[in-house]
């Protein structure tokens, strides 16, 4: 027989482990699998949103997801590298092993699955509740790192751990911990400019962290912000730290040196600032604050990169790489191991999934539709709870605040566009007048439709957290007063802030639509008053805030007599309380 007579082998035969074109049944297990996850996350996204959009403080939090996911791919081609090195080319199917590890990542991820349902329902009427903010974060986060356990293992959970950790740089700070270090920062910095402005020759006063110049005020929100660079500084710290694989001492070492670049870059900031309201008025600010701002980062940013590459050693091994040698590389060929390089193998999936986890893939896919369908359960309960509570809630009368504008002292002052952007209103004014008896005064008017912002952002600022910054210590307060003008309930806390002899008395007023005085409590941002939404409702239904300060007197009771008198004249009720049916 001729060569040309010699039949032909099929393509299939001669090629047995040719790959099918087809879906990977793996593929589609793991899309199902992320999808309770990818709601997890997209629930703490679209909650810390709103944080990010109106508090400048955490207005970098819109990058940080892109920054994991740039760290998660980094990690992922490393510790892909490693694996492909010590793959092997026996096709053993995994098998479900108990361990104790196995079984304590199970108990975790189960107890995580259950306090979503608390944390969930409390969200939903105090999304603001940074405690909650975190709790929520910790649970999308624990239960995508069991997960990654359980799925993959030990290995690949200490390798993709800190890109997925990373995300609570985003999460804004409990308000018990970042109030007192932010204004502690910002009283420190203040009192810097004000040195600052004396080598120039520049007579300036502090003021709390307002600084005083011979043209005016330079308020907060126009110099001293928080020392907004601090937090940002962290993340891109952390950050660096983790692309550049550096070692843990030096990540630790790289966190305080981008606090002190932080803090010269802010310093600088803010004396530039001061001495443009100095040289040409405070109004001129305004023409250079966000470009000052978005130099202050672009520099913080730069330094931060320079001083990571000086961190950063010319021979740094990655913590989750590891390095072959020649003969390891010709043993693999030899016996006919597959070098993958940290890519995915032909059949679907990363190719020591079953070596390295033990653990079953179906098991896997049915433990992630049972979380799948407790998450629904949780949201479609959640739903239908506050939609019978709302439904039972009194409707309330519609009413707004005029101001005296027949009075000859009357001003009307102008909202700055920073305000507008904190509380985000409806609806808003303010104004100052002068009292027959002498006394000045100066209210606020705030309003928000009903909606799921207006819970959120009518509870952001109060007095006692306010008038602190401008160095006015709070003597009492705040006491609770529920005035009824015109069958309305208000609920009215009064404040007085010192120096004594030019006492403030400060009475603010958040109203929500359907709340009842049984609701009303002293401190508006007590933990009680926070879960207690779990049973009042969402708080979406419309809130209004009317705030008053009043000086001249340093009586409390006439200043509450006074302040009861004008109420009964400005508030205007447009309907009448419809009892509870």
């Amino acid at each position: 027989m001729s060569p040309t007579d010699q039949p032909t082998k099929p393509v299939e035969a001669a090629l047995p482990n040719a790959p099918a074109l087809r879906p990977s049944p793996f593929a589609l297990k793991w899309c199902l699998l992320g999808l309770p996850f990818a709601y997890l996350w997209f629930r703490l996204i679209n909650n810390l949103r709103v944080e990010w959009e109106t508090n400048p403080q955490y207005s970098y939090g819109y990058i940080v997801p892109f920054l994991c996911l740039g760290l998660l791919l980094h990690r992922w081609a490393a510790q892909g590298k490693a694996e492909g090195g010590k793959q092997k080319t026996e096709n053993r199917s995994p098998k479900f092993q108990l361990s104790a590890f196995r079984i304590s990542a199970f108990l975790v991820f189960v107890s995580l699955s259950f306090l979503y349902l608390p944390t969930r329902l409390i969200e939903l009427a105090t999304p603001e509740w940074r405690l909650i903010q975190w709790a929520m974060g910790i649970i999308a986060i624990g239960l995508t790192l069991v997960g990654i356990f359980l799925g993959w293992g030990w290995k690949w959970l200490r390798a993709l751990a800190f890109p997925i950790c990373f995300f609570l740089v985003a999460i804004p700070w409990p308000t018990f911990i970042e109030s007192p270090i932010i204004q502690s920062l910002t009283r420190i910095n203040a009192a810097m400019v004000i040195e600052v402005m004396g080598l120039m020759g520049i007579p300036a006063l502090q003021h709390g962290n307002v600084i005083e110049v011979g043209s005016g005020v330079v308020g907060i929100d126009e110099a001293c912000s928080g020392i907004r660079s601090f937090q940002s500084s962290i993340m891109i710290s952390l950050f660096l730290g983790a692309l550049y694989d550096l070692p843990l001492l030096r990540r630790i070492l790289f966190v305080p040196l981008g606090f002190i670049l932080a803090m010269v870059f802010n310093l600088g900031r803010t004396s530039f600032l001061t001495y443009v309201a100095a040289k040409q008025g405070v109004a001129a600010i305004d023409k250079y604050h966000d470009p000052a701002g978005l130099w202050i980062m672009v520099g913080c940013t730069v330094g931060l990169w320079g001083v990571g590459m000086l961190l950063k050693s010319k021979k740094q091994p990655s913590e989750v790489a590891t390095h072959f040698t020649g003969q390891e590389e010709i043993e693999k060929v030899e016996t006919g191991e597959s070098v993958v390089s940290g890519q995915w193998s032909v059949v679907g999936g990363p190719a020591s999934v079953g070596s390295i986890s033990g653990f079953s893939l179906s098991a896997f896919q049915r433990l992630s539709f049972v979380l799948l369908a407790w998450l629904v359960f949780v949201e479609v309960g959640a739903q239908a709870w506050y939609r019978s509570r709302e439904a039972r809630a009194p409707q309330a009368p519609e009413w707004t605040m005029n101001f005296p504008t027949n009075n000859a002292s009357f001003k009307t002052l102008p909202l700055a566009p920073a305000t507008f952007n904190l509380l985000r209103f409806d609806d808003g004014k303010q104004g100052a007048w002068t009292e027959a008896d002498g006394t000045s005064w100066q209210a606020f008017y705030f309003n928000w439709l009903p909606g799921r912002v207006a819970g959120y952002l009518a509870k952001r600022h109060t007095p006692e957290a306010c008038l602190p910054a401008t160095g006015r210590a709070m003597l009492s307060g705040p006491e609770l007063m529920v005035l009824n003008l015109h069958g309305l309930e208000l609920p009215v806390r009064r404040y007085r802030f010192g120096p004594n002899g030019s006492s403030l008395h400060v009475y603010h007023c958040r109203w929500e639509s359907g709340a009842t005085p049984g609701s009303f409590v002293q401190w508006e941002s007590s933990s009680f008053n926070l879960i207690r939404g779990i049973w009042a409702g969402r708080g979406n239904q419309g809130q209004k805030i009317i705030e008053f300060v009043i000086s001249g007197t340093e009586d409390p009771e006439a200043a509450k007599a006074m302040l009861i008198r004008r109420l009964e004249d400005l508030i205007k009720v447009e309907g009448e309380m419809k009892p509870e049916g």
